[in-house]
């Protein structure tokens, strides 16, 4: 397939409106299953670590979309600076999603556990782990330009599956077809940003080269191997984890 032509365009203008994607998806999530039945006082008493991950969560997507601004408008010395919230929030979410994961998958393991979490448990956090790995990498790379924003894109797309999941719950009911949809659907955002990117003549950068596919395919296997042998162990880890962690829950 022939690559179009160049055409003049801002350079990177439309990384905002994809940040901005990834930011009205968390928000839209969160509305139905959170920040509704929240504001409304319908919503059950669990862990301030549940409300603190949540909050962090929600906080890292609004400075995302903040943080491309701050680049689109020249303030580089401002998104420096609010990148040190960046990483401070990130590491909260980090830290109380293996908590939350792992309550929920010891939990799961009861006979009379969640079998949407005995079914999705690994794979919501092999996306916690890409969310990590991908992040990681974007600080990193931070002083390459255009390697650090694709990155901290596949961070931000990784790290959906949550919201997505309730978007698509919202529409098809909250079953499994939900989570895999949620998990997987997100990495659309990286698909639009390539076929921007092909359609401005720029090609397909390396980074989405090898990032996109991996998503998907770790993404993707973990979910297939849930039930197998293998899977199984990675559950009884997370639960074994959970039971360690659950004071802090």
């Amino acid at each position: 397939m022939t690559r179009p032509p160049a055409r003049p365009a801002k350079r990177g203008s439309h990384y905002l409106w994809l940040c901005l994607s990834a930011s009205i998806v968390t928000l839209l999530g969160f509305s139905f299953t959170y920040f509704g039945p929240l504001l409304a006082g319908e919503y059950p008493a669990v862990s301030p670590t549940v409300h603190l991950h949540g909050w962090s969560f929600f906080a890292w997507y609004l400075l995302l979309p903040f943080q491309a601004g701050l680049i689109a408008a020249g303030r580089l010395r401002l998104h420096r600076a609010a990148g040190y919230a960046s990483i401070a929030l990130a590491a909260v979410m980090t830290f109380t999603g293996m908590v939350v994961i792992g309550v929920q998958m010891e939990s799961a393991q009861q006979p009379d556990g969640s079998p949407f979490w005995k079914f999705l448990g690994p794979a919501i956090f092999i996306t916690l782990v890409l969310f990590v790995v991908f992040y990681a990498l974007a600080l990193l790379f931070r002083k390459k330009r255009d390697v650090h924003k694709r990155l901290i894109l596949l961070a931000s797309t990784a790290a959906l599956g949550a919201a997505g999941f309730r978007v698509l719950g919202r529409a098809i009911g909250f079953g499994p077809m939900a989570g895999v949809g949620g998990i997987l659907l997100p990495n659309l955002i990286v698909v639009a940003a390539i076929l921007i990117e092909w359609r401005r003549g720029e090609g397909v950068h390396p980074i989405y080269r090898w990032g996109l596919p991996l998503s998907v395919f770790v993404e993707g296997s973990v979910i297939v191997a849930t039930p197998t042998a293998a899977g199984q162990i990675l559950s009884t880890s997370l639960a074994w984890l959970g039971a360690m962690l659950a004071p802090l829950y």
